[in-house]
Parts: structure tokens; sequence; C-alpha cells
């Protein structure tokens, strides 16, 4: 009885999700792109992860020559509805399927159980390029040299002048520019943002930008290491931007930071290795966990300079 139940539950929710794979025609021609559109119907309050589609091909016949935008809206039962089209294209001939593809949701964005709906296979037929065997053979026309006229010349020579001068004014005002000086007679330099203030900054923009969630996974991991470079080295005055990950952990280690925070800032570099030289695939758990323990290692280490440093100026009060 309790099978029943939990196979008629599983069949509901089966029901609740739709997706669909189509093609305006199934008569393609070889080596011409073709679309496939993808929709996935989930009721309100899902969420949707969708397919990354992380290789150029979608089997070994057919190959991704372009990845479309995801298109959310929702219908009138306020089910929410994700399209997307892919450009593909095949080089081979005759009965060729589109595989099914797998779209990734969950019951909601908290719920760690992603399930797969997938899509019905899709059946092409492709065709050779037509040739007319009737007509005879003509030859082919060489390229016909003509003259360049000053009329054609005209508009490249006058560019090339225009650039030339504000080439020339921009060199002018930039030597002959007098400096802003303060009242020490000091040339005023312009505001420079904290490495910590420029670290938060540039992680919540980061994460505003959600590049792991629409497939960008490698350039997600090097914007997030390249923050942690830029802060370790403005605040701690360590060379990380030209080290290695193994030399910054050991610059790094030797600031007696915890165990535990030193642990996350070597966890989420070395991960981040992986992605960019291993093409290794990661969960969207590691990918928010990252950006939070990038985000800890930002603000506890900052905690531990301040810390130190105002330990260091009581030291130097009292031995005044």
């Amino acid at each position: 009885m309790i099978g029943l139940v939990l196979g008629l539950f599983g069949w509901a929710l089966a029901q609740s999700v739709e997706v669909s794979a189509k093609v305006q025609d199934d008569h393609v021609a070889v080596g011409k792109p073709f679309s496939l559109d993808l929709t996935m119907k989930v009721p309100y309050g899902y969420y949707v992860e969708w397919n990354e589609f992380a290789t150029d091909t979608l089997s070994e016949q057919i190959d991704i020559l372009k990845r479309g935008d995801l298109v959310r809206t929702a219908d009138a039962d306020s089910n929410t509805i994700v399209q997307q089209q892919l450009t593909l294209m095949t080089f081979d001939t005759g009965y060729v399927q589109v595989p099914s593809v797998g779209l990734t949701y969950a019951k909601s964005a908290d719920n760690g159980l992603r399930m797969k709906a997938f899509t019905d296979p899709v059946q092409l037929y492709v065709t050779t390029i037509t040739v007319d065997t009737t007509q005879a053979f003509k030859p082919i026309v060489p390229p016909v040299e003509q003259p360049v006229s000053m009329k054609e010349v005209f508009p490249w020579i006058l560019g090339v002048l225009i650039l030339a001068l504000i080439g020339l004014v921009v060199w002018y005002v930039l030597r002959h520019r007098k400096p802003k000086l303060d009242e020490n007679g000091e040339p005023v330099k312009g505001p420079v943002i904290p490495p910590y203030n420029k670290a938060i900054g540039d992680l919540e923009n980061l994460k505003q930008q959600k590049l792991w969630q629409v497939g960008k996974v490698k350039e997600y991991y090097s914007s997030l290491t390249d923050i942690a470079r830029e802060y370790i080295e403005g605040q701690f005055q360590v060379n990380a931007v030209e080290m290695t990950t193994d030399d910054i952990l050991q610059e790094v280690r030797e600031l007696d930071f915890t165990p535990e925070l030193y642990g996350k800032l070597k966890d989420t570099m070395e991960l981040a290795d992986l992605v960019k030289f291993a093409k290794c695939t990661t969960s969207p758990l590691e990918n928010d966990n990252a950006m939070s323990n990038m985000t800890d290692f930002v603000n506890d280490s900052y905690a531990h300079y301040q810390a130190v440093k105002a330990k260091e100026e009581e030291e130097a009060r009292q031995h005044a």
C-alpha cells in the first residue's frame, strides 16, 4: 500500500513538470545550422537549474554552435516557463536523432534534491546539397582587377589624418597639464579604495553577475581568485598577483590565521585551480560555498589584521 502511495506521488510530481524539444523542420541540410527550441514548465516556486551544456556537442552526430539566452516567463496559471534555443549542426546524412536532453529542477532553490526531466528524442532527416547533373560544367571565373580610385582612398587618408590630429592634441594637453597641488605643494592624488572595501565590493558585484548560474563557471572562479589575490597583496603586502596558488598559501600560512580561516582560503583557491586547469565540474553547492568561504576569509582576516595592528599600537604607547 505504501509503495502504491509513493508511486502515485512520484507520478503526480512528474505530471506537474513538462519539457519539450522542437525543431522548425525535421528535414535539414548537411552542414547548415538549424534550431532546437527547449522548453520546461514547472509549478510556481520551483527552482530550475537547467542544463549548462558544458561541451560543444549534443551527441556524436550533433554539434552545438550557439547557446541562446534563458528566457523565463509565466503562464496564466502562474507556472514558470523557461526556454532556450540551441543552434545545432550535423555533418552526417540520412536519419539522425537529436538525443533526449535532461533539464534539472528542484521543488525550491533551498531543496538539495535535484531532479531531471528528459525531452523526447527528435528524429531528423539530413539531406545533401542538391547538384543539377544535367548542366554542363562551367569554368571558374578569375577575379577581375579594378584600379583603386582616389574617391575610395580619400576617406582612409582623411581618417588617418583625423586620428593623428586627435593624438597630437591629447599628447599636448597631457604634457602641459599642471597637476593639482595640496597645501604643502605636493601633487593631489585621487582617492584610494582600501583593499578590504574593494574586495567586499568586488565580491558583491561578482555575486550579482551570477556567472556560474549561466554556465560561466571558469570565469566565476577566475574572478573569485583575482579578488583574493588583489586583497592579499594590498592588505598584507604579499606579491600575490604574480604568485602561484602554492606560493600564496605558503605566505598566508605565516600570517598566523586560525586553521579554519586558512582552510577556507586554501579550499577555495585549490578548487578554482581544478576548475580552471583540470576542467573540474562543480556543483551549485560548491559554487555557493566558494563565495561564502572567500567572503569569510576577507572579513575575518581583516578583523585579525585590525586586532594585530591595535595591539602593536598599544605596545608602542607603553614603550614610549
